[in-house]
């Protein structure tokens, strides 16, 4: 039999070439790192989706301080008005003072100052993500403010009246916690330790990269790289462009 012969017989019987062994193992050890990857997200969602259980009775924890309606403005025509509006932009502080002071050094000497807290003061994005009524918008007045640079400047909107809403403090109470999984724990730091150990991360990245390039390209473009598309370099160069 000449060699044209053998390797006729080789493809057409279930024997495997040494070439192909290899191949067979090398996807098969792939296929085990997809299923080590599978299992870690499954016990994650697990982890993220645990409950709580009631606490009897509840344990307080310190201090919490947010902004309330004051008393002549909640009794006013507009107190509904103004309560939703609070709603969204109340901010929440928390410490173990009761009065809310950090130590701060001045000249040499460390004193208590009190910690400020103002309301939730949204960047020109967020404040339309946020998407507030009309009369909401007329509630907020626009300023600049500059980054570290000096140079870049970043809009955000400030409530105009902030004399209607005053700070509370009050005792933060802890009603529920979160369910103890010691088991769920523990099989995540083993398979996680298994990963590191064996040095496992990089070649799952490269089996899954496919996986999250196809992600990325269905994320909606920015399209502010496209915004000079349309004209040339040299009308980009021109001084009219700079202003």
């Amino acid at each position: 039999m000449d060699n044209q012969e053998i390797e006729n017989y080789i493809a057409a019987s279930r024997i495997r070439t040494g070439r192909r062994r290899k191949r067979d193992a090398r996807k098969q050890y792939d296929k085990q790192l997809l299923q080590y990857k599978r299992k870690r997200q499954e016990l994650w969602q697990a982890w993220q989706s645990r409950g709580y259980t009631e606490l009897t009775p509840p344990v307080m924890k310190g201090y919490v301080r947010s902004f309330v309606l004051r008393e002549d403005v909640a009794r006013s025509r507009d107190g509904d008005f103004f309560q939703e509006l609070l709603k969204k932009i109340n901010t929440y502080d928390y410490s173990h003072r009761k009065d809310f002071k950090v130590k701060k050094r001045r000249r040499g000497r460390k004193i208590h100052v009190l910690r400020e807290q103002h309301l939730l003061q949204p960047t020109e994005y967020v404040f339309r993500k946020m998407k507030f009524s009309p009369k909401e918008v007329n509630c907020f007045e626009e300023r600049i403010r500059y980054c570290k640079n000096g140079i870049d400047q970043i809009k955000y909107f400030v409530v105009k009246e902030p004399w209607r809403f005053v700070l509370q403090v009050r005792p933060n109470m802890i009603t529920k916690q979160r369910v103890v999984a010691p088991e769920l724990s523990s099989a995540i730091d083993q398979l996680d330790n298994y990963l590191k150990r064996n040095q496992l991360e990089h070649r799952i990245w490269k089996l899954t990269r496919s996986q999250q390039a196809s992600r990325r390209r269905w994320l909606p473009e920015d399209k502010r790289k496209d915004q000079f598309k349309k004209y040339t370099l040299q009308q980009l160069l021109q001084e009219e462009w700079y202003e």
